[in-house]
């Protein structure tokens, strides 16, 4: 079993939003994810979707992309990124994709996973104190999704330990991977509350994506504190999913 991230699919099947208005580099994306996807995973691995994945306004917009998803390798966990206004309650998007024999895709909100050894945890994030674009009005949202980061993690924490008690192990988990939508730094020099939980928590890599296009020489990859920062944007990655 692998774990592989891209973020920022921007599926449109049942919606009119060509992504290659965007630039030339988003031609036939969806095919492109396809053809690399099904060239290295399969159905034992899994795949971590941190945002943007459809421009469906409801459900039932984004139901021909969540289709496009599942018929893919691997088992999915996804989570919501800003552009993904089909999303709904963890409820109501987990009873319609049961309704329309989605099986493969999980949901990540407020929750976290045990995959094997391995913990997943995330939530979508905010911009950051430090990023100038930074106002008053968005704290009230950055804050929440610091507390939704923190529930998740401890969440797959609770998961880890409830498989290892049905097993009859006490072992320490290999990996800790937290995946973000939004960008978790933007000076790294700085910290905040984002970093600070995956910090505490002995987050081992964090994903992200959001970023596209001239804003990748935004982003920050490498090790911080013990914790590794990926970018996994689609056309960062050229639409092909990257191993973790």
């Amino acid at each position: 079993m692998s774990i592989f991230g891209i973020a920022d699919l921007h599926l449109s099947f049942s919606t009119d939003k060509p992504m290659d208005v965007f630039g030339p580099s988003w031609e036939n994306h969806a095919a492109r994810i396809e053809e690399n996807w099904r060239g290295k995973i399969t159905p034992s691995d899994t795949v971590l979707i941190p945002g943007d994945i459809s421009w469906g306004i409801s459900l039932d917009e984004a139901l021909a992309d969540l289709k496009f998803i599942d018929s893919l390798p691997g088992t999915k966990i996804l989570s919501k990124g800003n552009h993904d206004y089909w999303w709904g309650t963890t409820k109501k998007v987990e009873d319609f994709l049961a309704s329309n024999d989605l099986r493969s895709i999980r949901i990540l909100k407020n929750n976290g996973y045990c995959v094997e050894d391995t913990l997943i945890a995330g939530a979508r994030g905010w911009l950051v104190p430090e990023n100038p674009e930074y106002g008053t009005d968005d704290e009230r949202i950055y804050l929440r999704e610091v507390g939704r980061l923190e529930r998740s993690l401890k969440d797959s924490e609770a998961a880890f330990i409830q498989v290892q008690e049905a097993l009859g192990k006490d072992t320490s988990p290999k990996r800790r991977i937290a995946m973000l939508h939004y960008p978790p730094i933007y000076d790294p020099k700085r910290d905040n509350e984002l970093t600070s939980a995956l910090e505490k928590h002995g987050v081992d890599i964090c994903l992200y994506g959001h970023l596209h296009g001239r804003a990748h020489k935004n982003a920050f990859e490498g090790v911080r504190n013990g914790v590794e920062y990926r970018l996994i944007s689609a056309d960062y990655l050229k639409f092909d999913p990257v191993e973790i």
